[in-house]
């Protein structure tokens, strides 16, 4: 049988050959090796031996990750606000910042309709949804495979009678109907220029269309605001995540469209989330 530390190292030294730094390399291989074993990552030093079949395959998935596929990818999912979520190629894969715009979101509005633009993975209106019992979901997503990844996490957490999502382009499928409380969105943000620039598990494995937004980034951001009025109730509320760079050119948009708003910043400092509310 194989000896769990012996394997661990073994993926380690591989890791790092690849450009890992060895406390990277120390936490990527005791994740995976968690998720395989169906434990926290701390508690694998709790066992000395696995079969040969999980070395085999937490040495192959290893492997992958070392070649750049990201670790969500690998094993198909990834926790979002303490929640397990269904991921996959053709997904944005969930972020920790994303939270942010979620707790916002949750601090702000606690009954009503709520429009989601580009629903991804899902993950903000099912959350959104099971922290806010008298909130309703409603939800656009141009990527079909995205929206097969949400109809499965929506189906996960039994959601399906709360959350409704229709494919289509951004507001184009919604009728101008002054009925959301809020429209929320982690919309496309990243500019042209920015893209030699990301890093390469994201840039080559995560899909284009989810990031890249035009010259500047502020595509979609400067639609949302522009078009908002038009589906949201009197007072009503936008909240859309940013690029860390664009808190100047979105105070802007907002401001010249006569939005009362402020920024609130990520755990590294940087002004994350806008919250816009119509005058």
């Amino acid at each position: 049988m194989p000896c769990v530390r012996d394997v661990l190292e073994k993926a380690q030294n591989l890791l790092i050959s690849k450009g890992f730094s060895q406390s990277e390399a120390a936490f990527e291989a005791r994740f995976i090796l968690s998720f395989l074993l169906k434990m926290r990552p701390l508690d694998v030093f709790t066992i000395s031996e696995i079969s040969p079949e999980v070395s085999a395959r937490f040495l192959n998935l290893v492997k992958k990750r070392a070649e750049g596929v990201p670790t969500a990818y690998l094993l198909g999912e990834t926790e979002f606000f303490g929640r397990p979520f269904v991921v996959g190629p053709g997904v944005l894969i969930p972020r920790p910042e994303t939270e942010i715009l979620v707790e916002k979101v949750l601090e702000t509005v606690s009954q009503g309709k709520i429009l989601e633009l580009g629903v991804g993975s899902g993950c903000i209106s099912i959350t959104l949804a099971l922290e806010a019992p008298k909130l309703t979901l409603f939800g656009v997503e141009l990527s079909s495979k995205a929206l097969e990844y949400a109809k499965t996490n929506r189906r996960r957490y039994n959601l399906e009678k709360r959350v409704f999502w229709i494919r289509g382009n951004w507001l184009r499928p919604i009728k101008k109907n002054r009925q959301f409380k809020a429209i929320v969105s982690n919309p496309p943000y990243i500019a042209e220029k920015e893209w030699p620039f990301l890093e390469k598990e994201v840039k080559n494995y995560e899909p284009r269309e989810a990031l890249l937004a035009g010259p500047y980034g502020l595509h979609f951001i400067a639609k949302t605001l522009k078009e908002a009025p038009d589906y949201l109730v009197p007072g009503g509320y936008v909240f859309l995540e940013i690029g860390y760079q664009q808190k100047d050119g979105v105070a802007a948009l907002a401001e010249s469209l006569g939005y009362r708003y402020y920024f609130e910043k990520d755990l590294s400092g940087y002004y994350r989330v806008l919250v816009a509310k119509l005058k």
